[in-house]
């Protein structure tokens, strides 16, 4: 692997070669991988801690063997040749998905750029920059798309893995006309990065990674089985679909809603908001649909956004537009306004420690 730091590359195949690194030119997140290399190189065991976007924070350990099992699945699948990738390494390392960038730089004796991760990771990229492979949280990918050149720029990428989040159509639809080959993930901590590509612009579902077997729960929550979950049924909260090429996502369990006695799906009224904002030529901003106490619904519908963003909508305009695709009882009450959102450190918003900060 050609590690690349301040443009000078350092082929790196033993804690020798990382030792005649100057450790002073280092980046935060190049002294993360460097972590990351020696604990490599020394075959210990991996320690990644899951977003906690909806919950408690969990630990979970891997092998280095399981490290090169699910990269291989990926590289197999993409078609990734020997020598050939440069991968630009834009998430943190010290969480799954940026470690898991580079464990298949690894395996592929790839070159590697790492930088720190922020809202618009390909800022100071030129057009006509060497790298090839990425991975983006819909977040950045909409900050880049907000750019002038950013287009061009990510047309200079063959493949761009997005995960964290789910896309939004609207994000979907910006993406239409790229070249790049964008994947949307399925995959968490627990799995060890994704086990489900899906090509954002030629197929409707995700299809399964090699060695990976799913079904649905009897509340039709996805299950996934493999190496990785030891060949036990991993349970998911994620309600889910299955078709003739693989899965569907619907939303999440934990997001449902008891308005009055009725089953509300946050997810499916986010999506319809998402329309509505495409509809109106509405710029993408952070907001979420969850509930607040109510005194004869036990809990109502509302959407948390910041302060920040309280002109991007009008409400009853909104509800209009809700009316003619939700049900009654689906349709928001009231947007609260909280003063600031709180994020995971894979840039999810912490929907649950936000919700406690909120100011009506």
């Amino acid at each position: 692997m050609q590690l690349f730091i301040k443009h000078i590359a350092y082929q790196i195949e033993s804690l020798n070669d990382l030792e005649n690194i100057d450790k002073s030119l280092l980046n935060t997140n190049e002294i993360k991988a460097f972590s990351f290399l020696e604990n490599w190189f020394h075959n210990n065991d991996f320690i990644f801690q899951s977003s906690g976007s909806t919950g408690v924070p969990k630990q979970f350990i891997f092998t280095k063997e399981e490290l090169i099992w699910s990269a291989t699945q990926t590289n197999n699948y993409l078609n990734l040749k020997q020598n050939s990738p440069h991968f630009f390494i834009c998430l943190d390392i010290h969480l799954v998905a940026g470690a898991m960038l580079l464990t298949r730089a690894i395996l592929l004796n790839a070159k590697v750029t790492i930088i720190n991760p922020s809202s618009n990771p390909f800022e100071t990229l030129a057009e006509n920059h060497p790298y090839t492979f990425a991975s983006l949280v819909p977040m950045q990918l909409q900050s880049i798309l907000n750019t002038q050149n950013g287009k061009n720029i990510l047309n200079q990428f063959d493949n761009i893995l997005l995960g964290g989040a789910p896309a939004s159509e609207s994000l979907i639809k910006q993406c239409a006309n790229l070249k790049v080959n964008i994947w949307a993930t399925y995959g968490m901590t627990e799995t060890l990065s994704h086990i489900a590509l899906r090509h954002l612009k030629n197929e409707n579902s995700f299809q399964l990674l090699p060695n990976n077997e799913i079904a649905l729960s009897e509340k039709n929550t996805l299950k996934i089985k493999n190496i990785i979950t030891k060949n036990q049924w991993l349970q998911t909260n994620d309600l889910a679909e299955i078709t003739p090429n693989g899965f569907s996502i619907l939303g999440r369990i934990d997001f449902i809603i008891n308005s009055g006695g009725f089953k509300v799906n946050a997810l499916k009224v986010e999506n319809e908001i998402a329309a509505y904002l495409t509809f109106k030529n509405i710029a993408e901003f952070p907001y979420f649909v969850g509930s607040s106490p109510d005194e004869i619904l036990g809990e109502k519908v509302v959407i948390y956004m910041e302060k920040a963003h309280s002109k991007m909508i009008e409400f009853s305009l909104l509800k209009t537009f809700l009316k003619d695709h939700l049900k009654p009882y689906e349709i928001p009450k009231q947007i609260v306004f909280v003063n600031e959102f709180y994020y995971t450190p894979s840039q999810k918003i912490d929907r649950l420690k936000s919700i406690k900060n909120y100011n009506t």
